[in-house]
């Protein structure tokens, strides 16, 4: 039997979810998020994993239960805004009102998980620039530790079968096993913009280099900023109806995507999936394909909460 190195060895995995219910789903149809948080916590639990949830500040008042469901099960409780808005369009009003709705949901989570939450990504990773300071400024005064709003494109999301119509194109002949893309030139220029108009590093030769090298956590307006290290599921079958299931090819080129970024290369690692796409259809293979290869590599599939030292301290 094959010996796995151990964790320290091996890497750590973020299994991550934006938590959104009805909230941030672009269908106007029933969803059973009861359901949904007991395949997704009876799945991790298979597994001893523990995951982040950044769940949506009104889901959270809403649905006390499945805060305590999270919790009481180990996990990791975040916040992901709190309507599901765009908080990079916010004027200065609402960015007042979000102040103070953030403020009562997290003593909230207080009072039913016993901690305030401590990470924060917001709905649609604060696109286009991934980077607002009055949101940081404020998440900082309210205590966040860390953030993850910085998308990376990767080279993996040109080959999904919907957007290249060649059946099996992703595949290798003699094996059958993914295609994955890792051209250098490739991966910069998909993210020509964060090497160019990025406000971290001291200049786009710093960035370009941080790109095409570990793409480490790293700091700005006192927070921790953990990039994606992978893309969303939707950035690989799309925005599913929770009644309908995704189609073979595209399923099995997403599973191949998920269960090589579980085990990258690199201290951290990430996957991130919307509890609404994961836990409906045909599609909680995708968490059981990346809890099941991280284990199998002898990765540590655990929180920051537990392991604080797992990213850089904020002097």
């Amino acid at each position: 039997m094959e010996k796995f190195r151990s964790p320290d060895e091996s890497g750590r995995l973020l299994v991550c979810f934006d938590f959104e219910g009805s909230y941030g789903m672009p269908h106007n149809t029933p969803y059973d998020l009861d359901a949904g948080v007991r395949r997704i916590l009876d799945s991790l639990a298979r597994y001893q994993a523990r995951a982040i949830f950044f769940v949506v500040g009104r889901l959270a008042e809403e649905h006390p239960h499945i805060v305590s469901a999270l919790a009481d099960a180990g996990h990791e409780i975040g916040l992901h805004g709190y309507d599901h808005d765009d908080l990079a369009s916010y004027d200065e009003q609402r960015l007042a009102r979000l102040d103070d709705d953030l403020a009562r949901v997290e003593s909230r989570i207080e009072e039913i998980a016993g901690v305030r939450p401590g990470c924060f990504r917001a709905p649609y990773l604060l696109a286009p620039h991934f980077y607002r300071p009055e949101v940081y400024t404020m998440l900082r005064t309210h205590g966040y530790r860390w953030v993850s709003n910085r998308e990376v494109r990767y080279p993996v999301e040109l080959l999904q079968p919907d957007r290249f119509p060649v059946h099996g194109a992703w595949r290798r002949r003699s094996t059958g096993a993914p295609r994955l893309i890792h051209r250098p030139l490739v991966l910069a220029l998909l993210n020509a913009g964060l090497v160019t108009h990025e406000v971290f590093g001291r200049s786009p030769a710093d960035r370009l280099r941080w790109l095409l090298g570990r793409r480490a956590p790293f700091i700005r307006d006192g927070l921790v900023e953990v990039p994606l290290y992978a893309p969303l599921d939707c950035d690989l079958i799309g925005s599913p109806s929770p009644h309908s299931d995704t189609p073979p090819e595209t399923l099995a080129y997403a599973r191949a995507v998920v269960r090589a970024a579980a085990v990258a290369p690199g201290a951290l690692t990430m996957v991130t999936f919307h509890d609404w796409i994961v836990s409906a259809g045909n599609r909680l293979v995708l968490l059981d394909d990346a809890l099941a290869t991280a284990s199998e590599a002898g990765m540590a599939i655990s929180t920051v909460a537990a392991n604080p030292h797992w990213l850089p301290a904020v002097a």
